[in-house]
């Protein structure tokens, strides 16, 4: 155990010092997420920075979907025992103002990507219910999620191109979540991969900002389509004011011969059984593989003491979309009764799902 300066705040859960968390599973994370974008879906950045106390490693990814090409920063370093120092190489996390304000920064360099933003909170954070999955006998999912939509100010550059950033033109979104998820290096499978059961994901995250209101929504479903998470709140842009519960109906269309969204509808359904309908038109989607989920950089791998590298797809490649593709954010233009929106709307379908016929 090292004493840092996160030990001289009246915080611990655990008679422990802070560079040690309350389990041992290799898997726990504490990770942050943001999305930015224009209302005319011209920019779209995502970003996630997270930190792997029993991997020894911290890990940051920036990507901008723009004029047809993703544009990618990431970098990884050991974590080491200080977990206060929110920066991996040019990216840098930095709470201003605890649950309201964050800044997020990367400085320039041969990457292409540089800025300087401050996210400001529109609503209070939403909290998803806990996530927790088991396969076979091991807790394989366990965590928690908080969700905020906000405004942006700053500016940021992308490919030699500069743009000042401001809250009414650049909205966007960030979460927050902890606990035990499948990071860092694969497992083997070992007798589950004997058993036969196929693996199996689906899920969507919407996180949608409105002019006098937020929408909350998140999902996922066994392969017959049964729930085993979801959230649906709507929080008035009063950041005192608290959420509106509702269950939700979805209907999802593909691009043919693909796993990859092509348009969205949801319904709202009220304790009263008031429905309130969304229809969603897709502006841009960036893939989500660029910041971690997935090949060529997998959260808590490790690469190095410090490693920091970037690359640039050009997304009208068919071939490219391929290799890349898996989890995606599509930016969205939504309609909920007569009010006009925007948001990301995040989506993961593995393995069968038989409410879309696949197997």
């Amino acid at each position: 155990m090292t004493l840092t300066p996160l030990d001289d705040l009246l915080a611990h859960q655990t008679p422990e010092t802070f560079d040690h968390v309350a389990t041992s599973d290799r898997n726990f994370f504490d990770r942050y997420y943001f999305n930015a974008f224009t209302l005319d879906g011209s920019v779209l950045l995502t970003c996630a920075v997270g930190q792997y106390p029993n991997l020894n490693v911290f890990d940051a990814f920036i990507s901008v979907v723009h004029a047809g090409k993703q544009h990618i920063v990431r970098g990884s370093r050991l974590l080491g025992p200080d977990r206060s120092d929110a920066s991996v190489g040019p990216i840098a996390v930095r709470v201003v103002d605890g649950l309201r304000r964050l800044q997020l920064q990367c400085a320039p360099g041969e990457h292409g990507i540089a800025c300087d933003l401050l996210f400001t909170g529109v609503t209070f954070p939403h909290e998803e219910p806990r996530f927790f999955q088991r396969a076979g006998n091991r807790v394989v999912m366990d965590y928690l999620r908080f969700t905020q939509c906000g405004r942006w100010e700053g500016w940021l550059e992308v490919a030699g191109e500069r743009y000042e950033v401001r809250p009414e033109s650049w909205w966007g979104a960030r979460d927050h979540s902890w606990g035990i998820r499948p990071v860092g290096e694969p497992e083997p499978a070992g007798a589950l991969a004997a058993s036969g059961r196929q693996r199996q994901f689906f899920w969507e995250w919407s996180p949608q900002q409105y002019d006098d209101r937020c929408l909350y929504y998140s999902l996922n479903e066994y392969a017959d389509g049964r729930r085993w998470h979801q959230s649906a709140a709507i929080y008035p842009t009063d950041f005192t004011a608290g959420p509106a519960l509702y269950d939700v109906r979805h209907r999802e269309i593909l691009v043919p011969g693909t796993r990859q969204l092509a348009g969205v509808s949801l319904e709202l359904v009220s304790g009263d059984g008031t429905t309130i309908p969304i229809a969603a038109e897709p502006l841009v989607t960036t893939y989500m593989a660029g910041i971690g989920y997935g090949p060529p950089w997998r959260h808590g791998q490790y690469h190095g003491p410090l490693v920091v590298e970037h690359e640039t797809w050009d997304l009208s490649d068919p071939a490219t979309r391929e290799r890349i593709f898996g989890l995606t954010e599509t930016l969205c233009r939504f309609e909920m009764a007569g009010r006009v929106g925007y948001g990301v709307f995040e989506f993961l379908c593995v393995g069968p799902y038989a409410p879309l016929g696949l197997t």
